[in-house]
């Protein structure tokens, strides 16, 4: 989301996201205060769905208290991906993103002895894929893209996981340009030596 007043749709989507890949119809929603969800829209989408909305009281983020803290754990997830690493802070984005990712697949004491992902989808996620952000990843380039003598890999960065496909997101930090692919293979001990490369 980039702008506040993108929240209903960005609500309306993830109602129905859920409600397809699992047995559940979301029956209640806690939000602050924000002009985001108190329009008359997100309130009337709400109510036409048998969706109870509750409010935090004004200037009281401790009643939102457990978004607070999901949101603190995953910037500390992220904060630390990306020093590991030593990646600038203009990952941060990616680091988030990644750390949601990993989030949804740790143990919950909301769901006993399950994982977010597994308590929607019922089916337990596997973990064989799950690499260290910002290590090296060797992206292997194809035939038809590379002519007789040309390397057959590429070194790039690794900045998460692809949203939309079985993949890795792939950073080139010589071009600037991400690229979505599972021909990789990672060297975890290594990472981008970044102050040398943007002197």
């Amino acid at each position: 989301m980039k702008e506040k007043n993108e929240a209903f749709g960005v609500f309306r989507k993830f109602k129905a996201l859920v409600e397809n890949e699992s047995r559940y119809t979301p029956k209640a929603l806690g939000t602050d205060r924000g002009g985001e969800f108190t329009s008359k829209e997100f309130e009337e989408f709400c109510a036409s769905q048998g969706i109870r909305h509750f409010l935090t009281v004004p200037r009281s983020p401790q009643q939102n208290g457990v978004i607070e803290c999901k949101n603190q754990t995953i910037l500390n997830m992220a904060r630390g991906m990306l020093r590991s690493k030593k990646m600038p802070k203009e990952f941060w984005t990616e680091a988030v993103s990644c750390a949601v990712y990993l989030s949804n697949l740790f143990l919950t004491r909301n769901v006993h002895g399950m994982t977010s992902q597994q308590a929607c989808s019922g089916k337990k996620p596997s973990v064989s894929h799950l690499c260290i952000f910002g290590s090296i990843a060797y992206f292997y380039v194809h035939d038809e893209k590379r002519v007789k003598l040309d390397n057959k890999s590429e070194k790039l960065v690794f900045i998460g996981y692809a949203s939309r496909s079985k993949g890795y997101k792939l950073y080139n930090p010589i071009n600037g340009k991400v690229i979505i692919s599972r021909d990789v293979v990672f060297d975890e001990d290594y990472s981008w030596e970044w102050d040398i490369s943007s002197k």
